[in-house]
């Protein structure tokens, strides 16, 4: 049992090590499950540690994407912006992959509504 304790401590250390070690993102805008009641201009990443942004999408209700000005990043930040089109009251998906100093990939996504 002590085996199994010790072995899964080490597992659950390594899991968040990997996870630290990398720049997860720390806040966004429109913040994930913000309801906005004025009209969102931009979206934002922000991210703990230098990432290159390789890719941000954003898509309506239906999955139809809405034009944004995204370029890739060609240098490390931790904040991105990407200026977006005056949108329509519903619920908007924010898609972005990132790119770590040391090669590795990560996505993930935030949601938030316009009123």
């Amino acid at each position: 049992m002590k085996k199994f304790q010790a072995l899964l401590a080490v597992a659950a250390l390594t899991v968040s090590s990997s996870l630290f070690a990398h720049g997860m993102m720390n806040g966004s805008y429109p913040q994930d499950g913000a309801m906005m009641m004025e009209p969102t201009d931009r979206v934002e990443v922000n991210f703990a540690k230098p990432m290159k942004l390789v890719s941000l999408k954003v898509v309506d209700s239906s999955g139809k994407p809405v034009s944004i000005d995204f370029k890739r990043s060609k240098e490390a930040g931790t904040s991105f912006k990407a200026m977006i089109p005056s949108l329509k009251p519903d619920a908007y998906k924010v898609h972005w992959k990132a790119m770590g100093g040391d090669g590795h990939m990560m996505k993930g996504s935030f949601v938030f509504m316009q009123h």
